[in-house]
């Protein structure tokens, strides 16, 4: 139903059929591969194996051999238009370099760098987990341990927190061996200015929200509120 002119400029501009597909805010590698996987877009194996040990700017690299995927953080949550037919890792080449653009774009790569920050370490931390870190405390995310069981559960239990793994921030100090997901700009920059507070816990809403609290005490009460 085209017209002339219109099969011509398409020739002439080389245009081809394009995908589209969203990486949500948060999600991590793992999640990022099934989701391609399940709208028929490559396979989640490949993409995993990609993300390895794939990367390209100086930032994502590490030495640390508990990193599960050193492309974890810095697949840029966005909506990309991919080529028919294009490969795993091709997908993933496109997610990261959108990270970069981004970051530079923002000015967030010349902030950290001005602050001597490791940008690593920065897509690995956020608001409450700055100051238990800063004081040696532990952070006790159910997100890592959600992270390190490879599957989102309801329910975090006593014996989850136990699982002996490096991810494991109920049993172990400091930050986990890498990003846990992928965070969008509105979180990195939270992370450069938090928020002065005394807050050191919180817990999930039922709405999805969270309620910070100061002591432990605060926060039993709020737990038990909140049911």
């Amino acid at each position: 139903g085209m017209s002339n002119q219109q099969i011509v400029d398409v020739m002439v501009k080389g245009r081809i059929k394009q995908v589209r597909f969203t990486v949500p805010e948060g999600y991590s590698v793992v999640k990022t591969a099934k989701k391609l996987e399940a709208e028929g877009l490559g396979s989640a194996d490949k993409f995993m194996a990609a993300a390895k040990d794939y990367a390209p700017y100086s930032y994502m690299q590490t030495d640390d051999s508990n990193v599960l995927f050193k492309a974890e953080g810095f697949i840029y949550p966005a909506t990309y238009d991919f080529p028919v037919g294009i490969s795993e890792q091709e997908m993933l080449k496109m997610m990261v370099a959108q990270f970069d653009k981004e970051m530079q774009s923002s000015g967030i790569a010349k902030t950290v760098a001005e602050r001597n920050l490791p940008l690593r370490d920065v897509v690995n931390i956020a608001g409450v987990f700055l100051k238990r870190v800063a004081i040696g405390m532990p952070i006790q995310s159910d997100t890592t341990i959600q992270y390190l069981l490879g599957t989102q559960k309801e329910v975090v239990t006593f014996a989850d927190t136990k699982i002996q793994s490096p991810y494991n921030t109920y049993q172990n100090p400091g930050l986990p061996p890498g990003p846990i997901g992928s965070p969008g700009l509105t979180a990195i920059k939270a992370v450069l200015q938090p928020e002065q507070t005394d807050y050191l816990y919180f817990v999930a809403e039922k709405d999805g929200h969270h309620r910070f609290t100061k002591t432990y005490a605060e926060h039993l009460k709020a737990i038990e509120e909140i049911g």
